[in-house]
């Protein structure tokens, strides 16, 4: 059933809290007092029909309508005008078979419909149990020749009385099966390329048109059901199924849905000709960088190899293999291959024209880049960095999103690079213009205020900064990620801890739904690291930190490690946390399942 993949993605997901009804099939008794109230009839003259209405249906609601309105129609159950009440041959029922999920009434009832409303019913069928409305109508000749034929269907109770839809997912089904698997192919083929020839005729060709999604759906279906490789020799016509099918991908993925997103990609590819990377350069290139993303996303490491190996393979310059580069060094990351991320960023970042010494011994380098970011800042507000110039430099922007990528990842392998590449970012944004990975820059700046200044109320200042220039940059698939550093490394400096618990929380939800794996992980792990500090029933607070953890690592498949305390990072500056060492520990075994292996 179509919910049934739903239901799946709310069980499994944290965000989401789930309670199955469970609802029984109607009992013998029910089922005799419904179809007492249905004849009018007393239940002690019922009870024999029902009986044996019963022993066919098993109580199943939609079962038991079907199989009475078959009585009636084989003539088996009738209205007598002269007695004034519904006699029944109780032997023509017991022979009457149910057949197997009643997949032969409804075809029997379907069949005894006009042919053209059959056709049409077929075609409506295609578009599953809730048929989309503003898809359907975009059909030639819908509201001349489909519709009248379809308001029969909706008479025999086939159809709902409001829309399009079907009343019970089993009729729609058997619909469906009145095709051959050759005439369901094709149906749905040629759905497909009359909603794509409506959205090539509009003038909203250059935006996501409001069918795309149906459009696409039709033309893989008719794929996956390999019809006639007559129909797939117009190479145009494969190439925009390849391109719409790109635009699907992406806008799902702006939707948050990466499983879909993933399935129209990969047909995405298979639309493009053998030649594709000579041919079709450009689109090739978009389909297998959104490919290996939902990959990631959807913790599909296999695939993602393949994906990103096919584009190294053909990339035509370094530029374009840049986003294959930073999918690889996110799954480094959220898999715990940490020094391999580093090592991949550091190499990447020298091509891109950032060095940065190899050597850990780095105080005297520190300091310099430290000193030198303050004398930039200082003379700076909010107000300067909005009106900055945008960065437009490719390869500086490049580099900018991997020194912010790193950080994190730094302070766990290289914790001396940490300041350095805060700092960097600043100066490069600084010289060659601003864009939204600025404002890390600006919190590793506020850190450093903190734990090298310490200067609480300076650091405290410039992370509130960060906040306020990613929303005036828009950036919300960034947003999350830089209230959970700031939550985790700044405020609780100036804030209580207990104000920062709900606002980690909703941090950790919306990276989920932008898809960063990593900081929705760091998210559920701070919160989790702030209830064992509250001074709550530590016993109450170690079962929610356990179901939001495993909920978490569930989520996304995977673990993601707390970095050390280091220099830079003192977070024992504070007297009072020594004193929950071992809660901390504690909440760490609940929280961090790699630390007990």
């Amino acid at each position: 059933h179509i919910l049934s993949t739903y239901l799946e993605r709310f069980n499994s997901s944290s965000s989401v809290s789930v309670r199955n009804i469970h609802l029984d099939a109607l009992t013998k008794s029910d089922v005799n007092v419904l179809i007492s109230e249905v004849l009018r009839l007393p239940v002690r003259q019922t009870r024999a029909l029902s009986e044996v209405v019963y022993a066919k249906t098993l109580g199943n609601p939609l079962y038991l309508q079907l199989f009475m309105k078959s009585l009636i129609e084989e003539k088996y159950l009738n209205y007598d005008p002269i007695r004034t009440h519904w006699t029944w041959d109780i032997k023509a029922v017991k022979a009457t078979s149910i057949d197997d999920n009643v997949a032969a009434i409804l075809a029997r009832k379907l069949r005894r419909l006009p042919e053209d409303s059959q056709d049409a019913l077929k075609i409506a069928s295609c578009f599953g149990t809730h048929v989309d409305e503003s898809s359907f109508h975009v059909l030639p000749d819908c509201d001349e020749k489909l519709m009248p034929c379809l308001e029969r269907a909706r008479q025999e109770g086939i159809l709902e009385r409001d829309g399009l839809s079907f009343a019970h997912d089993t009729i729609q089904q058997a619909a469906y099966d009145l095709m051959s698997p050759a005439e369901r192919g094709l149906c749905h083929y040629t759905i497909g390329v009359q909603l794509i020839k409506h959205i090539l005729l509009s003038n909203e060709s250059h935006h996501f048109h409001p069918v795309t999604f149906c459009a696409v759906t039709q033309i893989n279906i008719a794929k996956s059901l390999a019809i006639s490789e007559g129909l797939w020799c117009d190479r145009l016509m494969q190439i925009e199924f390849a391109s719409l099918n790109l635009k699907a991908g992406e806008r799902s993925m702006e939707l948050s849905d990466f499983p879909s997103a993933l399935i129209f990609l990969q047909y995405g590819i298979s639309f493009l000709p053998e030649t594709r990377w000579e041919t079709n350069y450009g689109l090739s290139l978009r389909l297998y960088e959104s490919a290996c993303l939902a990959c990631y996303i959807n913790a599909r490491p296999d695939k993602m190899t393949k994906f990103l190996k096919e584009i190294l393979e053909n990339a035509k310059s370094f530029e374009d293999k840049l986003n294959a580069f930073f999918v690889l060094i996110q799954s480094f990351t959220s898999s715990g291959k940490l020094k391999e991320a580093m090592d991949e960023i550091l190499l990447i970042l020298d091509e891109l024209g950032e060095s940065f010494p190899e050597s850990d011994d780095t105080e005297a380098e520190i300091q310099e880049a430290f000193m030198s970011t303050k004398s930039l800042l200082d003379c700076s507000s909010k107000d300067d960095f909005i009106s900055y110039p945008r960065l437009n430099n490719k390869r500086k922007h490049w580099a900018v999103k991997l020194m912010a990528y790193a950080l994190p990842t730094s302070l766990q392998v290289k914790p001396s690079h940490f300041p350095l590449l805060g700092c960097r970012i600043v100066s490069v944004s600084i010289k060659y213009g601003v864009s939204s990975e600025f404002a890390f820059g600006l919190s590793t700046y506020a850190c450093c205020q903190i734990n090298i200044l310490r200067d609480i109320e300076e650091g405290n200042r410039w992370g509130k900064i960060c906040l306020c220039l990613l929303d005036s940059f828009g950036a919300k698939e960034i947003i999350p990620k830089m209230k959970i550093l700031c939550y985790q490394t700044l405020f609780f400096w100036v804030e209580p801890l207990q104000s920062t618990l709900s606002a980690l929380l909703q941090c950790h939800r919306e990276a989920s739904m932008v898809g960063d794996i990593e900081y929705a992980l760091n998210g559920a792990c701070a919160y989790c690291e702030h209830s064992m500090l509250c001074g709550s029933f530590l016993p109450e607070v170690e079962k929610e930190c356990s179901s939001i953890s495993l909920k978490a690592v569930s989520e996304v498949e995977l673990i993601y490690v707390f970095p050390p305390r280091n220099k830079y990072f003192p977070h024992d500056m504070v007297p009072f946390i020594h004193k929950y060492r071992s809660i901390k520990a504690k909440a760490a075994c609940i929280i961090y399942p790699a630390i007990n292996q």
